[in-house]
């Protein structure tokens, strides 16, 4: 019998709203219920898996933790490959971009793999529909007797064809928990042309299509633990028509909020509040601070009590003008800023020589 739609849920949680914490705590407290745990980085399922240790001591025998790929290589495309391809298959190819674009997906060998035997990772998701529907859904059968309950980690890095496999997920008699932040768009599962209107940010808009489809419910979680409500007012400006997060962190210090820096004035500021010094990519001057400096993209999941950023060209218009179009228009680049801008408990200062147009920012 399959499960009641209302069983499978997609939780939007606000930036340090402890989701993964909320996996770990779900998981421990059903011991009963076989669970997977799969993120898509190797970096977030250590996390995880930490987390199950600090907890539990161990990981307990229903739990598995797994990243997105490796789960899908050895619960999805291994057990039943051949129905599709008869070659052992040996791993898996990272490609950046798209693999053999002008292949047909009729040549199976050629259009999947390199060298017959390694599967380009942006068709592992396409691989395995194709050979679920190629073994009459023994694929999803087998998992159903494997698994009581799936959760996914950071479900808005999912893209493409990956999404097609969380849709069969979703019509199986498994209970799915999806938990992610659309805001947090940063990386890609794949860059496959498919669902390309649902990519990044806009995955919450197939989140929405699940529900009227009765495959999921869709919750928001707008608490933070991280971010004191001033810095979380300035984050949620950047996603006007999102439920406004709520702060529960209201310890107050000697510099609490949002800041300008004048770039004469930068290592006084650095040297009495030593911030953790964003910028957007490597490209971004940061003189004297290249060395600590880290990317906005590559600082997700992580906590600092104050930052300091250095805006790129986009938003350095937006804090100049307060027009939020300027960053807007390009999604990786807001995502990017609204993770570094949720990485701060207390506050967040902008390297800037005039003063902000946003009136929560002061000067320094």
């Amino acid at each position: 019998m399959s499960k009641a739609p209302s069983d499978s849920l997609v939780i939007v949680a606000a930036a340090g709203g402890g989701k993964t914490t909320r996996i770990v705590n779900q998981v421990l407290a059903n011991s009963k219920e076989r669970a997977a745990i799969l993120t898509y980085t190797k970096v977030n399922a250590e996390e995880l898996t930490n987390k199950l240790y600090a907890k539990a001591g161990s990981i307990p025998a229903h739990v598995e933790v797994s990243s997105w790929f490796t789960f899908l290589l050895r619960e999805m495309v291994r057990p039943y490959r051949n129905a599709m391809h008869h070659k052992r298959i040996a791993g898996m190819l990272w490609i950046e971009k798209r693999s053999v674009p002008y292949v047909p997906k009729a040549k199976t060998a050629q259009f999947f793999f390199y060298e017959g035997n390694r599967i380009y990772s942006d068709k592992v998701a396409h691989f395995v529909v194709e050979c679920n529907k190629a073994a009459n859904g023994a694929v999803i059968a087998r998992l159903e007797d494997r698994f009581d309950h799936i959760y996914v980690d950071e479900v808005q890095d999912l893209a493409a064809y990956d999404l097609e496999v969380l849709k069969l997920l979703l019509r199986s008699k498994i209970k799915i928990t999806l938990v992610g932040d659309h805001r947090q768009s940063t990386y890609a599962t794949n860059h496959a042309a498919l669902h390309m209107g649902f990519r990044g940010i806009k995955i919450i808009d197939k989140f929405h299509k699940w529900q009227k489809a009765k495959l999921l419910d869709v919750r928001f979680e707008t608490q933070t633990h991280r971010c004191n409500q001033t810095i979380a007012d300035l984050a949620d400006s950047l996603f006007p028509n999102i439920p406004r997060t709520e702060s529960l962190n209201f310890d107050i210090t000697d510099h609490d909020g949002l800041f300008t820096v004048p770039s004469n004035r930068v290592l006084e500021y650095f040297n009495r509040y030593t911030p953790q010094v964003l910028r957007f990519s490597k490209s971004t001057k940061c003189f004297p601070f290249e060395a600590g400096a880290r990317n906005f993209g590559e600082c997700k999941g992580l906590t600092f009590d104050r930052v300091l950023i250095y805006p790129h060209g986009a938003a350095l218009k937006w804090l100049q003008t307060g027009d939020i179009k300027h960053v807007t228009d390009k999604e990786i680049s807001l995502a990017k800023l609204y993770v570094a801008i949720t990485r701060a408990r207390y506050s967040v200062a902008f390297v800037m020589d005039k003063p902000s147009f946003l009136p929560s920012i002061k000067s320094f």
